[in-house]
């Protein structure tokens, strides 16, 4: 690549006409790169008062694109694992299954300090599943970041930070988000139109 070619992860890419642009991949970028230094100061704290530095664990796979930028954007030291998650059936919009299944891949957990990386918080089911398990686990705090937090009235439990937050009901597609196992790689935010 050229250094004069575009960057490809923030050059526009043609969407079909059902996904409607909610942010663009520069302003996901800069909100990103922002959350990331606040998590940053969360993350020195722990390591200052702790001596160990914090665990992130990205559920996978939606979490994976953002977990990556906001880790790269956070100036403190923090050792990274992945929790295999599931909570919607796969290749449908919206439609829960019935239990969340996960599969973590972390160190033991025992007083550690936790930060839970997931794409969106929509229910909250999964977050509230990850952050039982965890406790269940000895780790001494769980706290989670969000790239996208949808508010609603029956969600079970709110993210301590997110880089956007929606209070509509659309489904959310691009960077780590999905229509049916699509656009997950495009690093634009979009709502999928319904119909």
């Amino acid at each position: 690549m050229n250094l004069q070619d575009p960057d490809p992860r923030t050059s526009a890419r043609t969407a079909p006409a059902h996904l409607v642009p909610f942010a663009s991949a520069e302003e996901v970028r800069l909100r990103v790169a922002r959350l990331g230094v606040e998590i940053g100061t969360w993350a020195a704290g722990v390591t200052a008062a702790t001596g160990r530095q914090p665990l992130a664990v990205c559920l996978l796979r939606g979490g994976v694109f953002f977990f990556s930028d906001l880790l790269l954007s956070c100036p403190a030291s923090i050792e990274p694992a992945f929790c295999r998650c599931r909570a919607y059936r796969p290749g449908e919009n919206g439609v829960l299954a019935d239990s969340v299944e996960m599969a973590l891949d972390a160190p033991p957990l025992e007083g550690r300090h936790v930060l839970v990386v997931d794409d969106i918080c929509d229910s909250g089911r999964t977050l509230a599943a990850v952050t039982r398990l965890m406790g269940e686990q000895g780790a001494a705090e769980v706290v989670s970041a969000v790239c996208v937090h949808r508010r609603r009235s029956d969600g079970v439990i709110t993210p301590r930070w997110s880089a956007f937050e929606h209070d509509g009901p659309e489904w959310f597609a691009g960077y780590g988000m999905e229509d049916a196992s699509h656009f997950m790689n495009y690093p634009s935010l979009y709502l999928i139109r319904p119909g």
